[in-house]
């Protein structure tokens, strides 16, 4: 069967294949990554709006990271950032006054793509694949394993950290849609 399609048509093809792979490709590298750890990055004055971002040393991998973890991956040799490569994100803001976020401030979930260590930081390039509000972490802060205390939670301070558990199935519980 021969379908006779108009020019316009044709040329739209490529805009919508292209559309749908990147949709795909999202979702298919987010149920890859890794199901027992994950990164959190939350960070004071970043948007996460240019793919890439540096956090300092002092803060990274420091507090609110296991002992294990601090001490496996402090050497940040090639093999290990290929590790951290593979676990899901959670890229927030930090909230501007004890658990609370101010309106509108945006959260998102995703993956590193590239980890530069330099001399007083670390650059991380990364892709996001779901954006929503850095308020619903905060409603749902035990859902995330992000709580400390009753009073405070990881995204009232700046810093990286690794937490145990499957983000990705976290997601899907919350509804949260990867794209």
């Amino acid at each position: 069967m021969i379908i006779n399609l108009p020019p316009e048509a044709i040329a739209l093809l490529p805009n919508l294949l292209g559309n749908l792979q990147s949709q795909v490709s999202h979702i298919a590298e987010w149920t890859q990554l890794s199901r027992s750890i994950f990164n959190v990055f939350v960070l004071r004055n970043e948007k996460y709006d240019r793919g890439s971002f540096s956090i300092s040393k002092r803060v990274a991998l420091t507090q609110l990271t296991p002992e294990y973890y601090q001490e496996y991956f402090r050497p940040l040799t090639s093999a290990l950032i290929g590790e951290l490569l593979n676990m899901p994100c959670i890229f927030a803001i930090k909230n501007d006054d004890y658990m609370t976020a101010y309106e509108g401030c945006p959260a998102f979930l995703g993956k590193l793509k590239e980890i530069r260590c330099q001399e007083e930081t670390i650059r991380f390039e990364f892709e996001a694949f779901c954006a929503f509000k850095s308020k619903f972490i905060n409603e749902h802060i035990r859902d995330f394993n992000l709580g400390v205390t009753t009073v405070r939670n990881q995204l009232d301070v700046e810093h990286w950290s690794i937490r145990e558990g499957n983000l990705i199935q976290i997601a899907e519980r919350l509804g949260l849609e990867i794209k």
